[in-house]
């Protein structure tokens, strides 16, 4: 008999992604969220909701549910799928383990290093791959250095974030200053980059076993975004280019990585070349790509977590698209006023083989989960922002 699974964040749909392809294998899997009002909750695919406090407003209770979980459900495979509830999988280890709990995550401190932006740069840079220039500032004085570096325009980065939330822009010493002591006043303190334009952003996924073995890899171009300049992919295509899923475990592998995580770049369009930018310490929210093109990750991850090995996936079909219409693509076609010519078609599938991460003719209460959510947190920003992560 097939072990249970708990994928949790069922808001995201990457989870309904994770959900969809555990399930259609018959295995049992269980979605949670701090609301019943999801997507993932309403597939088809679901066994079972779950209701569950908020793992980041919430991390001690979110802590202790969990660990009551597993202790209801012997042999629970756990698949945390966004950083909060991967950060709290990792804390609550030995109390899981105890429970007979199966997951398959890295230690504390490669995932502490791997969710820190500049900790990401540093160890990129010590393998020779190419960042932006990238400060972190100890005192006025190191500050006043960089104002006058002439470097600009520089960004102001939160070195824990999701997204584009946090960042700040800033084009003259004056401002620079401004932005930094306003940034570092809310939180820990922030890390300056150089500015790099707009240009063509490509992700490498990467799953590796408990051994430190590569055990899948895919990689994706971006084509569309929400918002347009800066946000989330709303569109991806399946591209073929092993050199930048050989350079993501690479990176991976010097932090010491177990489990998933995904590396974005993005292509300077002053030299034409790729300038890695983050790691995701987590599942990405265009998941479903990587599973219609060939690569299925969360059964690879069941599997590896089950303590079963796997045969390493690295080929996958190519020109595969994805879109995700509701909400982001949609958004993004309202907010730029670009509803024609676009490729793919906002509606439609143009001529080559498009699959939307959530609509689906084979499990249509997914978008009636979507539908209650919408109606249900209308007017909650803090949920709107939880959909639009990467």
């Amino acid at each position: 008999m097939n072990a249970p699974v708990l994928v949790t964040d069922a808001l995201l749909r990457k989870s309904l992604a994770a959900v969809r392809s555990l399930g259609a294998k018959g295995i049992p899997v269980y979605a949670a969220d701090s609301t019943r009002f999801t997507p993932t909750g309403f597939s088809k695919h679901c066994a079972g909701r779950l209701l569950s406090p908020h793992p980041s407003e919430q991390p001690e209770d979110y802590a202790a549910w969990l660990v009551e979980t597993a202790a209801r459900m012997p042999g629970l495979v756990l698949l945390p799928m966004d950083e909060a509830t991967v950060g709290i999988t990792i804390a609550e280890r030995e109390r899981l383990a105890a429970l007979s709990a199966r997951f398959l995550q890295p230690d504390a401190e490669p995932f502490r290093r791997a969710a820190d932006k500049y900790e990401t740069v540093r160890a990129a840079r010590e393998l020779g791959m190419e960042t932006p220039f990238t400060w972190m500032p100890q005192d006025e004085k190191e500050l006043a250095a960089i104002a006058a570096s002439e470097a600009f325009p520089l960004v102001i980065k939160p070195r824990h974030s999701s997204g584009s939330r946090g960042i700040r822009f800033v084009h003259n010493a004056e401002a620079l200053g401004t932005a930094y002591r306003e940034a570092a006043a809310g939180g820990p303190p922030p890390m300056i980059q150089q500015y790099i334009p707009p240009g063509e952003r490509l992700d490498a996924a990467i799953l590796v076993d408990a051994q430190g073995r590569l055990a899948a890899s895919f990689v994706q171009r971006e084509v569309r975004h929400y918002p347009a300049d800066i946000g989330p992919s709303t569109v991806q295509e399946s591209i073929a280019m092993p050199e930048l899923a050989e350079q993501a475990a690479a990176l991976l592998a010097k932090l010491g990585w177990r489990g998933i995580a995904e590396a974005e770049w993005m292509r300077d369009p002053r030299d034409g070349r790729l300038k890695l930018m983050e790691i995701n310490p987590r599942y990405w929210n265009s998941l479903h790509l990587a599973i219609q093109s060939g690569v299925d990750f969360p059964y690879l991850h069941y599997r590896l977590s089950l303590g079963e090995r796997v045969e390493p996936v690295t080929s996958y079909r190519i020109g595969q698209v994805t879109r995700n219409l509701l909400p982001g693509d949609l958004l993004r076609a309202i907010s730029t006023g670009a509803w024609r010519g676009l490729d793919p078609p906002l509606l439609g599938k143009g001529g080559r083989p498009v699959e939307d991460d959530m609509l689906s003719w084979r499990d249509p209460m997914a978008a009636a989960g979507f539908g209650l959510a919408c109606a249900r947190y209308a007017l909650d920003a803090g949920m709107w922002r939880k959909m639009f992560k990467r």
